[in-house]
């Protein structure tokens, strides 16, 4: 992920899916550590919650956002 163009991330949120967050400077190496705010890719609210670890992909996790109700996948730092 830390070779992700602007345009890549631009084009994953096009998609409905939430790109790497810019401020993740370090990957986490906890499996399961606490949820980290997620802006939601298709209202842009940052009130989202992890529903699991593992989305459609295991380099994706499935987030939900409490404010559209959304759910949509977060591509997580690897």
């Amino acid at each position: 992920t830390d070779w992700m163009s602007e345009e890549g991330k631009r084009k994953l949120k096009e998609y409905g899916i939430a790109p790497p967050n810019p401020k993740q400077q370090v990957c986490n190496d906890k499996l399961f550590a606490a949820d980290e705010a997620v802006q939601c890719p298709h209202c842009n609210s940052w009130h989202t919650h992890r529903v699991s670890e593992f989305g459609s992909t295991a380099c994706k996790a499935l987030y939900q956002c409490d404010d559209c109700k959304e759910p949509f996948d977060y591509f997580k730092c690897h």
